[in-house]
């Protein structure tokens, strides 16, 4: 069986002992991120299969260890050894001693995996029930869930795996049901994901959000009067939102410049933020800058340039369910005022919703 990793196949080479134990191992050929893998291809991760045959587990989370931040590529390296181990075992016995597992996943992971199918399904029901208050205890969970735990959550680099057919392996069970969830309901409602469970997103929505609470309490201090919270009002944005349909191409670019050249996923900047400790000082001041301007301007990388959420927007064009403005508006303007992603535009004089861009919010 080819088992590939996040970046591509992997070949090992794994040294045996006559009596099938596992002596050494060495990297012959990998196309891993860098910052994600560099503490996995070293003698002190592989010592860990060292002395083990046969009788061993193999299970990742249980009795091997996993690199935080590269789990996939943990996961394929595992389970190319578990194999080697398996088929040089046979050879040596003539016979499987391997108890026959249907699914090797560690416990955590199962965890994991119905934690997230059960926030998913919240969020989902938040969305369609309009609970707003909801919408806001996700995003929080999703920071610390997707975003620590599952190091910055869904990356345009799972896509273009996807779209290469360049999947990881069976037993990474937790990204298959996270990449089939975020399609699946995008094509359902739209955006769910990126309103309601992009760990990057709600942090660069909770900065904006106390930025303009600050700024509300600066101006009530001058007396000024504030009859509606106005999303973003300065004469730069006014410029932003004048041209707005020519930047919104922008992550589409930046998705296609990526699936030509797979090493440009560095320019996502999730990693830098929830593997703060692994970044260097470059990386610290791209994620830096980032979230200046998107202090500045709500959500500005979310709208411009990520690649995920231009390739979520394409499947939201062709959604089954989406929103709608109903025959009762009579224009008052306020939801088109105060829209994060400029997602409401007036057209032959009508208000309507592009639902390329609304993040259902």
């Amino acid at each position: 069986e080819d088992i590939k990793g996040y970046g591509g196949s992997i070949n090992l080479q794994i040294y045996f002992s006559l009596d099938g134990k596992i002596q050494k191992i060495k990297v012959i050929e990998q196309y891993e991120t860098e910052m994600y893998t560099k503490d996995v291809f070293t003698e002190k991760y592989f010592q860990q299969y060292y002395g083990k045959d046969a009788t061993a587990e193999f299970i990742l989370g249980k009795d091997i260890s996993a690199i935080t931040g590269a789990t996939i590529t943990c996961s394929a390296i595992n389970e190319i050894i578990y194999q080697s181990v398996r088929n040089v075992n046979q050879y040596l016995i003539k016979k499987d001693v391997f108890k026959k597992i249907k699914l090797r996943v560690a416990k955590i992971e199962l965890v994991k995996m119905i934690l997230f199918v059960f926030v998913f399904l919240l969020a989902t029901l938040g969305f369609i029930y309009e609970v707003k208050i909801l919408r806001y205890l996700i995003m929080g969970v999703s920071v610390i869930f997707l975003g620590f735990w599952y190091y910055g959550g869904l990356s345009f680099g799972h896509i273009q795996s996807f779209i290469y057919f360049n999947f990881s392996h069976r037993y990474n069970i937790f990204i298959w049901v996270f990449i089939i969830l975020v399609i699946f309901t995008t094509f359902l409602f739209g955006r769910v994901y990126c309103g309601w469970l992009c760990p990057f997103g709600a942090v660069l929505e909770f900065l904006f959000e106390i930025k303009k609470f600050f700024e509300s309490k600066y101006k009530k201090s001058l007396g000024k009067k504030i009859d509606l919270e106005i999303v973003e009002d300065n004469t730069v944005v006014k410029f932003l939102r004048k041209y707005e349909h020519y930047y919104r191409y922008i992550k589409y670019i930046l998705a296609i410049v990526i699936l030509l050249i797979p090493n440009m996923i560095i320019l996502e900047p999730f990693q830098y933020m929830f593997l703060f400790y692994k970044t260097n000082f470059l990386q610290v001041v791209y994620l830096v800058v980032i979230l200046l301007f998107c202090i500045l301007f709500i959500r500005l990388w979310c709208r411009y340039f990520c690649p995920l959420g231009g390739f979520l927007s394409i499947i939201a064009k062709i959604s089954l369910f989406k929103l709608k403005i109903n025959k009762s508006c009579f224009k008052c303007e306020i939801c088109k005022t105060i829209c994060p992603t400029n997602a409401i535009i007036e057209k032959n004089e009508r208000l309507k919703i592009i639902k390329s861009e609304c993040i259902l919010c």
